[in-house]
């Protein structure tokens, strides 16, 4: 068979095939739709406006005693110190730890044994210079810490959450693992600042240095009509860490079998093409908010921004947290929660 007739009919084919499954994709959003979580409320579009004009004066770090912990109120420390603004250091007990505690001790002595050592966690971890510029109190909550955690924040009108990506596992520990983290970026109407926590029994890592984050900072974005948007929000936050930033966005590599490959070559330049340029479009409406620097790359979204992080020696990376719009949207907070466990950087997840 000629060439072009080969051409037409795996066209013909593959078309007839992308408008079924279109087809099929939105009869089944259509009876799903209930079940899909509504989009972001205006509260969360407004907390970011409120960073971006005034900076993150109140700021929440829920802990749990660990090396990791330790390390995430130290970036709590710090950023509430640039602002001279308040931190709240939240301790969330676990139900039936408390019941089992009272058994041996009353009610009353076991909430004054965990705020006394809330506080000598704080007092050890902060720094003289951080605590002087920054006002700070210490509380305990008990219940579900995802729930007490957002209560928290939400109560306190917080610009901002910093909490450890992992923690302890101990019997005497509140369990603050990954999915506590994921948890608070499904629900959260306020940034979050995840730091990642690397190898579980390290208890040396560095602090942050006073000029944190440096340059860059990477942003990641998508290309919708919500892009301008996010990218504003995104370049906001960067400027004020006084930092240049990287606007990045992933084209996804199309998945085809070998013998496909070198035919859909043509295809994927041109999209990486056509991402640039609107790359490019929404940067230079930013640009006189300070240097912006643009990159397409193409491949797998969580993979390539770790994988940019790391060449790029950045110190923050910049996501937002987007609502599904259908089924099949990945869930609140996913990619936010896939890219910090890849990365040694800390992950700032906007609310979009």
């Amino acid at each position: 068979m000629p060439r072009r007739a080969m051409q037409r009919l795996y066209q013909t084919v593959t078309g007839a095939a992308q408008r079924r499954d279109e087809i099929e994709m939105d009869s089944i959003n259509r009876l799903l739709s209930p079940l899909v979580p509504a989009p972001a409320p205006a509260t969360r579009r407004a907390s970011t406006k409120r960073v971006a004009g005034g900076g993150f004066r109140s700021v929440l770090c829920p802990v749990d005693f660990s090396a990791h912990s330790r390390r995430a109120l130290q970036y709590a420390a710090l950023i509430a110190r640039r602002s001279q603004g308040r931190l709240a250091v939240l301790y969330v007990n676990d139900p039936l730890l408390v019941a089992a505690a009272g058994i041996a001790l009353n009610d009353r002595a076991l909430a004054a044994r965990n705020l006394a050592e809330l506080r000598r966690f704080v007092r050890s971890t902060i720094s003289p210079a951080d605590g002087e510029r920054a006002r700070f109190d210490e509380f305990v909550a008990t219940g579900q810490p995802v729930a007490e955690i957002t209560k928290a924040a939400a109560r306190r009108r917080c610009d901002l959450i910093v909490m450890g990506a992992h923690g302890l596992t101990a019997a005497d520990k509140l369990l603050f693992i990954g999915s506590t983290t994921q948890g608070v970026l499904q629900r959260t109407s306020v940034p979050v600042l995840a730091i990642p926590g690397g190898d579980p029994t390290s208890v040396g890592a560095p602090a942050p240095g006073p000029s944190w984050p440096g340059s860059p900072v990477i942003a990641a974005v998508e290309l919708d009509r919500r892009t301008k948007r996010d990218a504003r929000a995104a370049v906001a936050v960067a400027h004020l860490f006084a930092a240049t930033v990287l606007l990045v966005h992933v084209v996804p590599e199309l998945r085809s079998p070998p013998w496909l490959r070198k035919r859909l070559g043509t295809t994927e330049r041109a999209r990486i093409t056509h991402a640039q340029a609107g790359l490019e479009a929404v940067a230079a409406g930013l640009r006189r908010q300070g240097d912006i620097e643009t990159r397409i790359v193409l491949g797998d979204a969580t993979r390539d921004i770790a994988r940019l992080a790391a060449t790029e020696r950045a110190s923050l990376v910049i996501l937002t947290l987007r609502t599904p719009r259908d089924w099949f949207g990945p869930r609140r907070g996913s990619i936010s929660f896939d890219v910090l466990s890849q990365v040694t950087t800390p992950v700032l997840a906007l609310p979009g």
